[in-house]
């Protein structure tokens, strides 16, 4: 996450477009292949999956190093890189949020919230060795992903053997995809839940990674420390709010918070369209990853907790669709703006768009009724308004 913008931001010094373009390259695998994964997740043992798929993680890495040290980077490879890793990715999510399930029992809110916390911990340990790039030189950084990857394939392997899920019969593969859109699309509880997460892809993500590399660029002349600080500051918010919902025991109102948090997150972000110290920066880009830190375990959790295990390795990849269908989608739109209305103007694009979605939801879904653990896919929250025979709700 700090290497590849490093290199086409600062190394290859990219327009605002061939970034977006670039950052885009490494999300659409995941948009076309993640179905296809979610179905392999749910048809294979999901621990073996991961541990081949890690393995074959630790080659594009040790070949960007090994051209980048013979001086041959182009941006052609890196896009080469971005998409191969991509790949790997796309199958890798749904086992691994498949198999999350399978360890944590009954306690998946909780599990989720500690997984995403070491996740997001973990990355600002990498954010760390990110910025020493300048020093130390990509190559270096990239054989030790290798490592990396090397020894999350060890961990996997520690996992113990689980009883198999009893599965129906296969089916011709297109069907059972489908089947996985069918439940998610059905479900009053999933279908919000990923709608919400797709806009996040767009407009939070594509902040994410093409605005603010930018505006480190072009505003703070940063160049590989201060896109790891600003990614770590992002992160260590997340960690502070994940901390807290650990401590907490989560939260009984899941759908609640991740609508609250979503407009709550649209006024900080806001803050940045205004001139800003270096460090105010960083403390605004820090409280934006507090909102974060909400959004990406209650979504996550709402839609594991909804999920019958005989699909959820697909009901996982459509939620995971939902980002990174988005993340493509908001990469290329937000280095477009950013080349047509400058870097703090931009920023004002994702916030009136995200603004727009949470207030549809508000509107118009039952998210605002969503309790933990809520039960089978298509159960109604027990406090939540009772419907009328043509459909619309009763008054409470």
């Amino acid at each position: 996450m700090v290497l590849f913008p490093l290199l086409v931001v600062v190394y290859l010094h990219e327009s605002p477009e061939r970034v977006g373009l670039a950052q885009m390259s490494s999300q659409l695998p995941m948009l076309l292949l993640i179905l296809w994964g979610g179905l392999l997740g749910d048809r294979v043992d999901q621990r073996r999956l991961l541990i081949f798929l890690q393995l074959g993680m630790m080659v594009p890495p040790l070949i960007m190093a090994a051209l980048i040290a013979s001086g041959r980077v182009v941006y052609e490879f890196l896009i080469a890189w971005a998409v191969i890793g991509g790949c790997f990715g796309a199958f890798a999510q749904p086992a691994r949020d498949a198999l999350l399930n399978r360890v944590a029992g009954a306690e998946i809110q909780r599990v989720v919230t500690l997984s995403v916390g070491v996740q997001f911990g973990i990355q600002v340990v990498g954010f760390a060795l990110g910025a020493t790039a300048d020093r130390v030189g990509p190559p270096v950084l990239l054989v030790a992903m290798a490592g990396f990857m090397m020894l999350a394939s060890l961990a996997t392997s520690r996992i113990p053997e689980l009883a198999p899920v009893s599965r129906p019969p296969r089916r011709h593969p297109l069907h059972e995809i489908g089947e996985g859109l069918a439940l998610a699309w059905r479900s009053p509880v999933i279908r919000p839940s990923i709608v919400q997460t797709f806009a996040v892809g767009i407009f939070f993500a594509g902040t994410y990674m093409v605005i603010l590399p930018l505006m480190v660029r072009d505003l703070y002349a940063g160049s590989a420390t201060g896109i790891a600080a600003v990614f770590a500051a992002n992160m260590l918010g997340t960690c502070t709010t994940i901390m807290w919902l650990i401590r907490r025991g989560g939260l009984a109102r899941p759908g609640r918070a991740l609508l609250a948090t979503g407009l709550v997150s649209c006024v900080i972000l806001s803050v940045l369209h205004f001139e800003l110290s270096e460090w105010l920066f960083y403390v605004v880009v820090y409280g934006w990853g507090l909102c974060g830190g909400v959004s990406m375990t209650m979504s996550r959790a709402i839609v594991q907790e909804s999920a019958p295990e005989t699909h959820r390795a697909r009901l996982m990849s459509v939620y995971s669709l939902g980002m990174m269908g988005g993340m493509p989608l908001g990469s290329l739109l937000l280095g477009w703006c950013v080349g047509q209305f400058g870097v703090r103007d931009a920023v004002l694009v994702p916030v009136v768009g995200m603004a727009g979605v949470v207030l549809l939801l508000l509107t118009t879904s039952r998210l605002w009724w969503v309790e933990r653990a809520s039960g089978p896919l298509d159960e109604e929250p027990a406090d939540m308004p009772a419907s009328r025979a043509d459909g619309q709700p009763r008054e409470a």
